[in-house]
């Protein structure tokens, strides 16, 4: 597998911008999102992450068996899925685009795919080996040949649009991976004013729950009171 590098795309991008037309707010869901679950669901999740990202692999591992389970399953989420290429950018290009070439129905299998395999990609990278036989193996999972993956991944079209939806991601706020509009509250992890520590913040705002901050741990039970007091508490709390 040849892996074109992507550096000059990415200058070009980064240089030019992206003047896009004006888009709905960023927790609402767009034509083209990657989206599961109830369309008329009383909470709307969007998470922004990387398939390169050790930290959106954690969240993945801990919290969204719980999400899937608890709030998707019962028709109580709508989950929608936007793309960064953080972490290592070129290998989550890589592997988006394959997601992107698969079978619509595949894409989420996808990102598990993806995940699951990142520990085993990083770690063939760390050792100047090829990483291309595990993408290989994503992509026959999924029904692609090694030609179709090859192709996929050096179609310019295709980088371009992996980019772009990088940077629309940049410009909805996503500052860094994972980051979520819980019914369109942008929920991220930023440091204490001390710097000691990582908290949950809301709308650039420290969030407090119990009267306390909420350290921003991966853990499912803590998700599970985030997403209920946004989705359910939080605008009658601040009486918005």
């Amino acid at each position: 597998m040849t892996f074109r590098l992507l550096t000059l795309a990415f200058c070009t991008l980064l240089l030019t911008g992206n003047a896009s037309a004006q888009t709905p707010h960023p927790g609402e869901e767009r034509p083209d999102d990657r989206a599961i679950g109830e369309v008329d669901a009383p909470i709307r999740m969007v998470e922004y992450a990387s398939v390169a990202c050790p930290h959106c692999r954690s969240w993945y591992e801990t919290v969204w068996p719980m999400v899937q389970d608890e709030f998707i399953s019962t028709g109580e989420m709508r989950f929608i899925y936007r793309e960064m290429l953080t972490g290592q950018p070129q290998l989550a290009a890589i592997g988006f685009m394959i997601a992107d070439c698969a079978p619509d129905d595949q894409y989420f299998n996808a990102l598990h795919l993806l995940f699951e395999t990142q520990t085993e990609i990083f770690g063939l990278v760390q050792e100047q080996q090829s990483s291309a036989p595990v993408y290989y193996r994503v992509a026959n999972a999924l029904g692609l040949s090694e030609e179709e993956a090859d192709a996929c991944i050096e179609d310019e079209a295709m980088q371009q649009r992996v980019l772009a939806r990088h940077q629309q991601s940049v410009e909805d706020g996503a500052g860094g991976t994972p980051a979520f509009f819980i019914n369109n509250y942008l929920l991220t992890t930023d440091p204490t004013p001390d710097g000691l520590a990582y908290v949950y913040h809301v709308d650039g705002e420290p969030l407090m729950l119990d009267g306390d901050l909420v350290p921003s741990t991966h853990d499912a039970d803590t998700f599970r009171r985030i997403i209920l007091y946004l989705a359910y508490e939080h605008g009658e709390d601040t009486g918005e």
